[in-house]
């Protein structure tokens, strides 16, 4: 009997639920990292995005200094054949139109880390371009000769970006509002101004060219945005994304260059609204008197300004 009384919890199971207990606890602690997750196993986490937009940056020293400048000029004048000529200096104004935007195209990486946080990574383009033509008269070849100047300009980067993305308002499989911190890394910008001279002097037309090209590289930017989503599926939605870019320094064009097909029977010359310094960097034209007492000053820029972008998010 008292055997009997010794089994008798074991076969009412008792001590096996007692001894079954802290195993069930330490799964269900082992279980709680994971319960928070679960919407991973749901929702898709990767992302890459075409994106296509503007971005409007100031470049002050670009668009009010060097567009605006004027262009001056020395010829020869020749009267008849035994007369050795006369230099004839003169000036005229071409102002380009502001770059006031440009057209940014690119691709972005997402990856989800929960609810609400995403990390991103993306390069993109960037372009924008301004042209000017006037007609005037200049010495060209001893006589004067009208002429149709042509000035046209254009500016590029290239740049790769990461940043965090913060989910502000959602509602699944609908919509979703978020805020944006990115840093940026501008390298292989190009800046190149062709000014093209098309003389008509009755019986022949001739062009003349002058092309001026210039580079820089290293700017780092940051940028603050806000933006939204609409979801068509549940693996695919359109958005639009808003933000401000501020340049943590300016940078200067440099390695420039400038190059012309004037020949020496033009008899003509120029001083252009930009030229490169002894170092090789571009100045542009900011005190102007005469042929010969001009002011040029470096000409520092940055990319600040507001960027609107329209992306396509394919999830995965």
């Amino acid at each position: 009997m008292g055997a009997d009384r010794r089994l008798e919890p074991y076969r009412k199971g008792a001590t096996f639920r007692g001894r079954c207990a802290p195993v069930a606890a330490a799964l269900a602690l082992l279980a709680l990292p994971w319960s928070g997750q679960s919407w991973a196993a749901e929702e898709k986490r990767w992302s890459i995005s075409p994106m296509l937009g503007i971005h409007s940056p100031k470049l002050t020293a670009l668009n009010h200094g060097e567009f605006k400048a004027p262009m001056f000029g020395r010829g020869r004048l020749i009267f008849d054949q035994t007369d050795a000529g006369q230099d004839f200096d003169f000036a005229f104004d071409n102002p380009l139109p502001e770059m006031e935007f440009g057209t940014e195209a690119g691709i972005e990486l997402g990856l989800r880390l929960d609810e609400r946080n995403t990390l991103f990574i993306g390069a993109s383009v960037w372009e924008s371009g301004s042209t000017s033509s006037v007609r005037t008269e200049i010495p060209f070849q001893g006589s004067l000769t009208p002429v149709g100047y042509e000035r046209s300009a254009r500016m590029s980067y290239f740049q790769y970006f990461l940043g965090w993305q913060r989910t502000l308002l959602s509602e699944a499989k609908k919509f979703r509002l978020h805020s944006r911190l990115s840093l940026h890394e501008v390298f292989d910008i190009d800046y190149k101004e062709d000014l093209v001279f098309g003389f008509d002097t009755g019986a022949e037309t001739f062009k003349r060219l002058v092309v001026m090209e210039s580079q820089a590289t290293g700017l780092l930017m940051m940028q603050l945005g806000l933006g939204g989503e609409y979801f068509f599926t549940d693996w695919l939605s359109f958005g639009a994304d808003v933000g401000y870019t501020v340049s943590f320094r300016k940078f200067e064009l440099g390695n420039a260059t400038l190059n012309t097909d004037i020949q020496p029977e033009d008899n003509l010359s120029f001083r252009l609204p930009a030229e490169p310094d002894a170092r090789q960097r571009l100045t542009y034209l900011a005190e102007a008197r005469s042929y010969d007492d001009l002011t040029y000053r470096p000409m520092e820029l940055g990319f600040d300004g507001w960027r609107l972008l329209f992306r396509a998010n394919m999830y995965f």
